[in-house]
């Protein structure tokens, strides 16, 4: 999940240049949810026009694990965000993501092709969707997501979120400030923040 994207489509010069205006502040900067804990909760698969993704929402203290209370809610994922972008511009580095929703998701995969959505028919001129094939990918996800609510979502007593179910930024390593092209686990780490 990217917590922040300081910029897209440059060249590696551009990159290195950016890289080198923030190092002073990337230690602050990958070791902030030490201090500052986003909890993000209730997993859903989404959709649009060309991507799905596995998207969380910001907990609002509901099913408190031990050592945290409602109050620790109040830092939102968004408020996260927020505070990445001031460090980064304070650093001196223009943000410039493609990215304006602050939303908090995971890219599962990205629709390339109209091919798997064709229809079979070999004398079309051009690819149409098959409505039957969308309406299939539609009720898979769907079913996921019943699932997924089944499975990772507050229990009924509302006390318990199962494990897997809940995820707070930072916990198990830090942010990791990376570069170069990233889409699709590419790039490399400048600094991996400290964990909690």
């Amino acid at each position: 999940m990217t917590a922040l994207e300081i910029t897209h489509s440059k060249t590696e010069a551009e990159i290195q240049t950016l890289v080198d205006q923030l190092k002073p502040a990337v230690s602050r900067i990958v070791n902030y949810t030490l201090d500052h804990r986003a909890r993000l909760i209730k997993p859903m698969i989404g959709y649009d026009a060309s991507a799905i993704a596995l998207s969380f929402v910001p907990a609002a203290g509901e099913a408190l694990p031990k050592g945290r209370a409602a109050a620790d809610d109040a830092y939102t994922y968004h408020h996260l965000r927020r505070d990445l972008f001031a460090l980064s511009t304070e650093a001196g580095v223009k943000v410039d993501s493609r990215y304006i929703v602050p939303s908090s998701h995971l890219t599962i995969g990205r629709f390339l092709y109209t091919k798997d959505f064709a229809r079979e028919d070999p004398e079309a001129e051009t690819e149409a969707v098959d409505p039957e094939k969308m309406q299939k990918l539609i009720e898979t996800i769907e079913e996921v997501n019943k699932w997924l609510q089944a499975e990772y979502w507050a229990h009924a007593d509302g006390k318990n979120i199962p494990d897997g179910g809940e995820w707070v930024v930072g916990e198990g390593k830090g942010l990791d400030c990376r570069q170069g092209n990233l889409w699709y686990g590419g790039g490399k780490t400048v600094e991996l923040g400290k964990g909690f």
